[in-house]
């Protein structure tokens, strides 16, 4: 079964260069156990169902509109923060974001609450995965790319996250290089994307001139045994190969 997906790649300028927000899932999950991952989730039908008062966007905007509210609502219930939530410098409370996390509250009803809604068109289109055939949970995954905002702390959710760090791409690219975290093929091609950029401007310039966006879809190998044991990826890079992620 594909189920969609959304992520979101929240990130901030530091010195030269950018930051980006990562959190490492627990080691319990049946999906990316105890690897660095970008905020996201799959889509819930209520996250089409925003209402209208809740949202500031541009018709195009709203082409992708589940997909942009559950990166947003993801976001807020792993991370805490909420992203393009409008007016800015408002603080959202910690126990929203859990009763949140746990269905006690709707996404709807929150922004109603807080007064808030959130902008569309603060996310970006940036690429689009989808899991391999052979891979025992699929995702049809959209990222998305936005920029943070200062008064929002980043605070892990202790549910599916278990830490959490704003951090320069190429940081940690050389701690997975020595073993020290683990990353998902379609993570690392993502940090290795973004460590090109001199800032966020040069990364959200990039992003909303790329124009139509195909899907990458990675191939699982299988050995003779029929065991997976290596996935490739062709990329406009290049056709790259990594490990099967464990």
């Amino acid at each position: 079964m594909l189920r969609e997906a959304a992520a979101l790649v929240l990130v901030r300028d530091a010195g030269k260069g950018l930051e980006v927000c990562m959190l490492r899932r627990v080691t319990s999950s049946r999906f990316a156990a105890g690897a660095y991952v970008f905020p996201g989730g799959s889509v819930d039908s209520s996250d089409a169902e925003l209402s209208a008062e809740c949202i500031v966007s541009s018709e195009s905007a709203k082409q992708d509109k589940a997909y942009k509210v559950a990166a947003i609502r993801e976001t807020f219930e792993e991370a805490g923060i909420l992203a393009a939530a409008t007016p800015t410098g408002v603080l959202v409370s910690h126990k929203l974001r859990e009763q949140l996390h746990e269905g006690e509250l709707s996404l709807d009803k929150l922004l109603l609450e807080t007064e808030l809604q959130v902008d569309l068109d603060a996310l970006t289109f940036y690429d689009h995965w989808i899991t391999p055939e052979a891979a025992p949970i699929r995702f049809d995954t959209k990222f998305y790319v936005s920029v943070a905002r200062d008064e929002q702390d980043l605070v892990h959710d202790e549910k599916e996250t278990d830490s959490s760090c704003w951090a320069k791409p190429a940081d940690i690219l050389a701690l997975y290089d020595k073993n020290d975290v683990k990353l998902m093929p379609v993570t690392h091609v993502q940090l290795t994307r973004l460590a090109r950029f001199n800032g966020v401007a040069d990364l959200m310039d990039f992003a909303s001139k790329q124009g139509a966006i195909s899907p990458t879809m990675p191939v699982m190998n299988l050995s003779d045994d029929g065991k997976a044991k290596v996935v490739t990826i062709d990329l406009p890079e290049g056709v790259l190969k990594y490990p099967i992620f464990k």
